[in-house]
């Protein structure tokens, strides 16, 4: 009889904390099993850009009209900078004039020019020979001698004309003169970034990879193409595991677990990898762009906190808070 009353006040205790704590193992296979710990690290990679003028100013490219580089593309998206760099994927770029900086010159046609010269030239001929036959002051012979001044001489012939064989070279076509262009990028991947990794991109954003403006001056015009897996979350360990009693407006569970994880890059996140061969070798400007933008893979140690809740015989992820300890001291791991 004592031992049953012994065994009867065990069971009332542990039912009282919550029944029975879950194991560090066990614990590490239910949040490594959970969704929100499978959501994979997304970068999203437009079908089609526009780049007004005073997104990138001061730059060739807005003053004449030339071709973007990479370090220019990577200010306002570094994902397509990083993998036009990596040749996975292709860019055309559209080049137009905004309206209002077109500039007319006032003569555009160098022969006209040419032929009021000599059409003045003659003017000024004819006048000063007038004058000389109407002055009647001068002798004869200075008379004559002034007159034969004035008479032109005659022109070299024309050159033979060129050979359709020899070799000889033509000015390229004049642009349009502008002030201002502005940029609109067509982005295609090539067939090596095609796989599970890249996906249509619906127009969500993933709570764990929001969509940001890697900030511009100026808003720039995306239109959604594709996602790109870029990391997937790797469980490092357990480091303790505790009763859980939520207050009002937490989230429900009775066991709050304290653990390490990391980002590890996928087959096409290499690129964005920032302990990785691919990223250090691009240009410092565009490494620090896609730092800025946060989208890199870091393999930075988190510490998250979850909390799990009981789902009949088994356990469930209620809440995880992935980057609890980043702001709390620690010892290294």
């Amino acid at each position: 009889m004592p031992k049953r009353l012994g065994h009867f006040a065990l069971v009332m205790l542990l039912a009282g904390c919550g029944g029975s704590r879950i194991s560090k193992p066990s614990a590490a296979k239910v949040i490594e099993g959970s969704s929100d710990f499978k959501a994979a690290k997304l970068v999203y990679l437009p079908r089609k850009i526009e780049i007004p003028a005073e997104a990138i100013p001061n730059t060739s490219a807005t003053r004449e009209g030339e071709a973007l580089n990479i370090i220019q593309i990577a200010s306002v998206d570094p994902v397509i900078a990083i993998l036009r760099a990596r040749d996975r994927v292709t860019i055309e770029d559209f080049v137009s004039a905004v309206p209002g900086s077109i500039v007319v010159p006032v003569t555009t046609d160098p022969k006209a020019d040419s032929a009021k010269a000599d059409s003045a030239k003659a003017d000024s001929v004819k006048k000063d020979s007038t004058k000389i036959a109407n002055d009647t002051t001068l002798s004869d012979s200075a008379r004559a001698a002034r007159i034969d001044s004035t008479k032109r001489t005659r022109k070299p012939p024309p050159p033979p004309p060129m050979s359709l064989n020899a070799p000889h070279t033509s000015p390229p076509p004049a642009p349009p003169l502008a002030q201002a262009w502005v940029h609109t990028l067509r982005v295609t991947p090539r067939a090596q970034l095609q796989g599970s990794d890249l996906a249509a991109d619906d127009g969500d954003d993933n709570p764990e990879s929001p969509r940001t403006s890697y900030n511009t001056t100026q808003p720039i015009g995306r239109t959604p193409g594709w996602t790109l897996a870029i990391g997937a979350r790797e469980f490092v360990r357990v480091l303790e595991v505790g009763a859980y009693s939520p207050s009002l407006g937490d989230p429900k569970g009775e066991a709050q677990v304290d653990f390490l994880w990391r980002w590890k890059a996928t087959k096409s996140g290499a690129f964005f990898d920032t302990d990785g061969a691919e990223f250090e070798s691009l240009p410092h400007e565009v490494q620090q762009a896609a730092q800025a933008g946060t989208v890199t893979v870091d393999p930075t140690i988190h510490w998250a906190r979850a909390t799990l809740a009981r789902d009949g015989a088994s356990w469930k992820v209620t809440s995880v808070r992935w980057a609890y300890g980043d702001d709390k001291p620690h010892e290294p791991w």
